[in-house]
């Protein structure tokens, strides 16, 4: 037996042959429970926002990750009746989301979060960036999510041809009072770490548009969604007295840090019997880490009972090219397909590649068929990625361009929608004075 290399002579052990320690002991954590915070006050379950005051007082933190939010709601007629057994009328995908057009998150009275009506495409594209079938199949069904299949743009949700539209149906059919559970999709809630102790949260969610929400094949459609009941079930963490007062010595020195990506969402009006689009400085002179481009309906966007706003169209796309400071990104145009051929799978790599699935026994909810079949999701890696865990991508500044081109003209207007990934970070100092990098 000899060693493969003189250089290296180090000599490994297996684990299992570790037969005289033991693993360290967990004593920093005591507790971690659930506590249910309900509305500030009495709302309107049509149309008012709800809002939630989580405090911060006491020796408690709160990891946000796990915090989870809860709805009942209903789908009923306008004046509030119930909706007859022939009424086709469904709700669109991911509703405990997709119910609210804005979020708005402050720590200590300062806002954390974008105040942007776009949180229902953010969050979808979270889920479908970072999710597959074994979790589409479980745990994203408690937010009442089922991948719209085939024909997304079908209203009937009794017999049309979106079998996610119809999966939903079942749980909302006439005015069924149905339940939603999970996280929320906004960035601050990705922390990777506990919220320190001190930090009062707020949590403001604005409604959608009724027509934005529910999908209807009837003639005059006329419905709404009224939420029944709400609750905020904050994860409160209960620590070991040491580990507080460590925290309480460490943060007169250094405040406490929290790195975390940031998104942004886009949009920009394409009208329609247009050939070529170029969007010029998407990100106002800032560079993000990655990028999404995708179509969807205007009149979807608008809010309409016929379309589905999360149908990401190909709209027979041939070219589409990411410049930075007029240099392409990647260095040719990407060049696909949509005819007969469907010629886009550099198009689907690319999507695995940002999403970091890429050569891994992992996957996602977007597979090879689907793609041109409303899940038309052009990605572009701005800076290296999946390079594995402790580093943070630089902040760059630059000119983010999108140039495309259709194999036909539209034919009706639609909205080009880009998304973006960006590194930031999260200060609390010892005065809890919350600062945003």
């Amino acid at each position: 037996m000899a060693f493969l290399s003189e250089i290296n002579t180090s000599v490994a052990e297996p684990a299992e042959l570790a037969l005289f320690s033991d693993p360290p002991n967990q004593v920093a954590v005591q507790k971690i429970y659930f506590s249910e915070i309900r509305p500030v006050s009495s709302f309107d379950g049509d149309t008012a926002p709800l809002e939630f005051a989580v405090p911060g007082g006491g020796n408690e933190y709160i990891d946000l990750r796990r915090s989870r939010l809860y709805l009942k709601a209903k789908i009923t007629k306008a004046d509030g009746t119930a909706l007859a057994t022939s009424e086709k009328t469904g709700i669109v995908n991911l509703p405990l989301q997709s119910l609210f057009s804005q979020i708005d998150v402050y720590m200590n009275g300062k806002c954390v979060s974008q105040n942007a009506n776009n949180y229902p495409w953010k969050a979808y594209l979270k889920v479908l960036l970072s999710n597959g079938f074994a979790a589409s199949n479980s745990q994203l069904q408690t937010q009442l999510y089922y991948p719209d299949k085939e024909v997304l743009d079908d209203p009937d949700p009794a017999a049309g041809r979106n079998q996610g539209l119809r999966g939903r149906y079942v749980f909302t059919q006439q005015s069924r009072t149905f339940d939603l559970e999970g996280p929320l999709y906004v960035d601050c809630f990705y922390l990777d770490k506990y919220l320190i102790n001190g930090v009062d949260l707020q949590l403001r969610l604005f409604r959608s548009r009724n027509e934005f929400v529910l999908m209807s094949k009837e003639a005059s459609a006329n419905y709404k969604v009224t939420i029944l009941d709400a609750v905020f079930k904050a994860c409160k963490i209960r620590l070991d007295s040491g580990v507080l007062l460590n925290h309480a010595n460490a943060i007169t020195k250094s405040p406490a840090r929290y790195h975390y990506l940031k998104t942004d969402i886009k949009m920009m009006t394409v009208s329609d019997k247009t050939s070529e689009v170029y969007w010029d400085d998407v990100w106002n002179g800032r560079r993000p880490s990655k990028m999404y481009v995708a179509f969807v309906k205007q009149s979807a966007v608008n809010g309409s009972y016929a379309d589905n706003p999360f149908n990401f169209q190909h709209l027979d796309l041939s070219e589409i090219v990411v410049t930075v400071n007029g240099e392409p990104t990647p260095v040719r145009p990407l060049k696909m397909d949509f005819s007969g051929n469907r010629n886009y799978v550099t198009a689907l790599c690319n999507l695995y590649q940002a999403s970091e699935k890429w050569y891994k026994d992992d996957g996602l909810i977007i597979d090879r068929d689907q793609f041109s079949k409303g899940y038309a999701i052009y990605a572009f890696d701005l800076d290296p990625s999946d390079l594995g865990e402790g580093y943070i991508n630089l902040v760059h500044q630059a000119n983010v361009g999108v140039y495309a081109r259709f194999s036909s003209p539209t034919t009706e207007t639609v909205s080009a929608l880009a998304f973006c990934e960006y590194p930031g970070m999260l200060l609390v100092d010892q005065t809890r004075e919350i600062r945003q990098m």
